[in-house]
């Protein structure tokens, strides 16, 4: 029986047809056949049949899952293939000769020894999450045991959940963390300059080195090709993104180089992408679309969806590209056209293999530490003390916060890149389609609410009207005894209401439909809000933490006030009024002339 075009059922190496952008070659491998642990109690001959079964339960989770489970899709496959390799390197070690052999006793004692085992990313151990991973693996071959010839006949985690059992809790599950803001915005800020700025000059410098060397390589003397670039690179006098002069080949490549990362940064912080779905783009990624009878046009980005979806090539799908998305595609074509005309690829994100010089699609791991390099380049500033390390799923995730926050503070430059009217078209409609995205975007919302919430109920200064409120009445949720009541009040908040705390530059609205004075309905108006409508408004909050914006805003007025007549001057000391009196309320008083 045929597993894929190249290997069948019975080979000790299964060729698995992922087609996956970004996967390394080795990760659609999956060898079955490896040394036998040197203290086996288990003959060669058993493990065969070992491995014989481990093949049956994962084909039975391709093509018959579980009653209620989708089909395991390849690339699951080659996951839970590594898993019970190991399981059974364990099972030969413990002297257990068929899985039918593992019972609860057992699961006990491959716990234990997970949790001895270094983790494999440097780590002193195995996270509960990964033990999780096995204990799902033995429970499914429990769940297919009437399907299969050897499986568990007894649960083997009869009284727990593979969660419980592995110990995963909110605080151990080690998800993936959000770009903390200020490195967000530095690292985010970098890439659009190198975009927006330097991409032409670091294109034109690619493109005078290649021609140049081209020039000297035709001489038949291989090291005139150095002396034509360097003599027409200083002839050119061009500066890169950092001051540098792009005057020899190493510059000017490096900078093409990192160019290349800061164009995926611009994708993935921009539109939210997945990395397989942003190294799959090739050439011709835009699209333009109408929208609807207006005679404006709409930029997308072409590329292909590979979650959740059967086909191995995955399906094509667009996402809404903002103006700063279709340059970083443009110049990705442009530093990409040697390699795909050398290599016959139409792939966008290629890079030349130093160890055997073919020219191939840049992996998931690759572009994770070209990533944590541009930071390194460009001087991303520490977070809290330390460098922030970089991955690539970090993007969409600060993607998804910034959106979930409405913070206008972040979301009026996208709006303005985006060519949005306003801040909610942004916040809205720039998701598309991306339901998995739409619910990260929630999970962040939510957690943003608790988030505002908690630092609400422990404050004794707050400015809004709905400030005042909660100041009034938050006693009982202060200090370490108030603790507990205050986390069963938030968690009763989130579960049995539709409550969300939306966040701008200058404070917090816990938005109520029936007394928003920005007239919104599922949420602030931006049209019509704004910090004098806000602050007549009962849903209106302002902590500390706005201070800054209050102080500016009261420099600003003050400063047109002296120049300005009658009733401008009413105005604008109307709106220095309104300042101080927030400012008196926050503790957060201006210390200007």
């Amino acid at each position: 029986m045929a597993v894929s075009p190249w290997s069948r059922f019975g080979d000790d190496e299964w060729r698995l047809d992922i087609r996956t952008s970004g996967r390394r070659a080795d990760q659609n491998r999956l060898r079955w056949v490896v040394a036998m642990p040197k203290d086996a109690r288990i003959g060669i001959g058993e493990r065969a049949a070992l491995i014989h079964a481990a093949k049956h339960f994962l084909w039975s989770m391709r093509v018959d899952p579980p009653a209620g489970r989708k089909r395991s899709s390849l690339a699951s496959l080659h996951m839970k293939g590594l898993i019970l390799r190991t399981l059974i390197g364990w099972m030969a070690i413990e002297g257990l000769r068929r899985f039918s052999d593992i019972d609860p006793s057992a699961v006990d004692r491959l716990c234990v020894w997970l949790r001895g085992r270094p983790a494999r990313n440097g780590k002193a151990r195995v996270s509960p999450s990964t033990v999780s991973n096995y204990l799902l693996a033995i429970k499914d071959l429990y769940r297919q045991r009437t399907k299969l010839s050897d499986a568990p006949r007894v649960d083997p985690l009869p009284l727990d959940t593979t969660f419980e059992a592995a110990g995963v809790t909110r605080a151990t599950k080690g998800t993936i963390p959000f770009i903390p803001d200020e490195v967000a915005v530095a690292i985010l800020g970098e890439a659009l300059r190198w975009v927006e700025e330097h991409g032409e000059t670091i294109i034109e410098a690619e493109t005078i080195r290649l021609r140049a060397r081209a020039i000297g390589l035709a001489t038949g003397i291989s090291r005139q090709a150095s002396y034509y670039v360097r003599r027409a690179l200083r002839q050119a006098h061009l500066t890169g993104p950092l001051g540098d002069k792009l005057d020899g080949a190493y510059a000017v490549r490096h900078a093409a180089c990192h160019l290349v990362e800061a164009c995926y940064i611009v994708i993935a912080g921009f539109v939210g992408m997945r990395v397989s779905e942003i190294l799959s783009m090739k050439v011709g990624a835009i699209e333009y679309r109408p929208i609807g009878e207006t005679g404006v046009d709409q930029a997308y980005v072409v590329a292909r969806l590979f979650k959740t979806v059967d086909h191995p090539e995955g399906r094509e799908e667009r996402w809404v590209a903002p103006a700063p998305v279709v340059r970083a595609v443009d110049l990705l074509e442009q530093l990409s056209a040697p390699l795909r005309a050398a290599s016959g690829r139409d792939e966008i994100f290629l890079v030349k293999n130093t160890q055997y010089g073919e020219i191939v699609p840049v992996t998931h791991m690759h572009i994770g530490w070209r990533i944590n390099d541009f930071a390194r380049h460009v001087g991303v500033p520490e977070h809290e003390g330390k460098p922030w390390s970089f991955s690539t799923h970090q993007f969409r995730k600060t993607f998804a916060r910034f959106v979930a926050r409405r913070d206008r503070s972040q979301l009026l430059g996208l709006a303005e890149h985006f060519k949005h009217a306003s801040v909610a078209m942004t916040a809205r409609s720039y998701v598309g389609n991306d339901f998995d995205l739409h619910g990260l975007i929630d999970h962040e919302s939510r957690a943003e609410t608790a988030a505002a919430l908690d630092q609400m109920l422990t404050s004794k200064r707050l400015g809004g009207r709905m400030g005042e409120r909660i100041v009034a009445g938050n006693v009982r949720f202060r200090g370490r005894a108030g603790e507990q009541v205050r986390r069963d009040y938030i968690a009763f908040i989130l579960a049995e209401t539709d409550l969300r705390v939306h966040a701008c530059d200058y404070g917090w609205c816990v938005f109520q439909q029936e007394t928003a004075r920005c007239g919104g309905e599922a949420g602030p108006s931006e049209a019509g809000r704004a910090p004098a409508v806000c602050l007549s408004c009962a849903n209106m909050v302002v902590e500390e933490q706005h201070a800054g914006y209050w102080r500016d805003r009261r420099a600003r007025n003050a400063a047109l006030l002296p120049r300005a007549g009658a009733m401008t001057a009413a105005v604008l000391t109307e709106a220095i009024e309104q300042c101080d009196g927030v400012l008196a309320k926050i503790g957060g008083q201006y210390e200007g002339n």
